[in-house]
């Protein structure tokens, strides 16, 4: 049975029906903070591939009607070498870093919730910090996905350059393609980080904090669009002040021509919030 849903009626912070509390907002520092050293490998692990590479196009005399299928043999060892190197210091920064902002994440929805609650009334006096198995296996799932994200980098990064100088042996363009590709990629690809660091964060956090929410009885949320993208869904906008329940959340997006239902700051790059909602009957 699919359950019901409410949608349009506007809630007071609380009334005969029951309670909203405050927003619900994850720590925006906790992203800067977890985007930092991801930031700074990648600047480290951008010169040494650029060095590297330049060093074998300079050798060989790519882009100069030279040897050209030496360069390319040469380069291949070189990016391979370079996965060899790179690959390790992302998945050791990973566990690091992601353990960090997964632990302060889940302080932070403790603290924000029980804040949240004080809205409804100073006299709930409830434990926000509990970890039960229910949130356990959420945060399982939180650092797994988070830190996939991370190891990926190395990989994914070389796999785009390796195609890049391909392209440039066999156009004889050599450093003149290669260099403005290497450093759009490092800039795209530093922003890319960015963008993940918040939005795992944000993932993290809404996850975290549902979890406990419906723990203590809650059964609904309000949803808050915040207004902060630059390209705003138009359907999170439309949802912005209704009521929905944590068992039948609303569509978030579509993929693949499939519907995918979630909470607000589920989506990529969403930067929804939540209040939650007591219903006392």
């Amino acid at each position: 049975m699919t359950a019901k849903r409410t949608t349009t009626i506007p809630r007071k912070p609380i009334d005969a029906r029951g309670g909203v509390g405050g927003v619900l907002r994850p720590n925006a520092s906790i992203a800067a903070d977890f985007a930092k050293p991801v930031r700074l490998m990648l600047e480290c692990m951008a010169k040494d591939i650029k060095r590297q590479l330049l060093a074998v196009f300079e050798e060989t005399g790519i882009g100069q009607a030279m040897d050209a299928a030496d360069g390319a043999v040469r380069s291949r060892t070189i990016l391979n070498k370079l996965q060899e190197k790179w690959a390790p210091r992302f998945n050791d920064m990973a566990k690091d870093i992601v353990g960090r902002m997964i632990a302060r994440t889940v302080k932070n929805s403790a603290v924000t919730l029980g804040m949240s609650l004080k809205e409804i009334s100073k006299d709930f006096e409830v434990d926000t910090s509990f970890l039960d198995d229910r949130l356990k296996e959420v945060i399982s799932a939180s650092t797994q996905e988070a830190a996939n994200l991370i190891k990926l980098i190395p990989q994914q990064y070389l796999a785009d350059v390796q195609g890049e100088v391909m392209r440039s042996i066999t156009s004889g363009r050599g450093q003149k393609d290669l260099v403005p590709f290497l450093n759009k990629h490092y800039e795209g690809r530093i922003k890319w980080a960015r963008h993940v660091a918040m939005d795992q964060t944000r993932k993290t956090y809404s996850a975290v904090t549902a979890t406990r929410l419906q723990k203590l009885g809650c059964e609904s949320f309000i949803w808050i669009h915040t207004g902060g993208g630059a390209h705003p869904r138009k359907d999170h906008i439309a949802m912005s002040g209704k009521e929905f329940r944590y068992d039948d959340p609303p569509v978030i997006a579509v993929m693949g021509g499939v519907e995918v239902r979630g909470l607000p700051g589920q989506a990529i790059f969403c930067r929804c919030v939540q209040k939650p909602v007591f219903n006392w009957v």
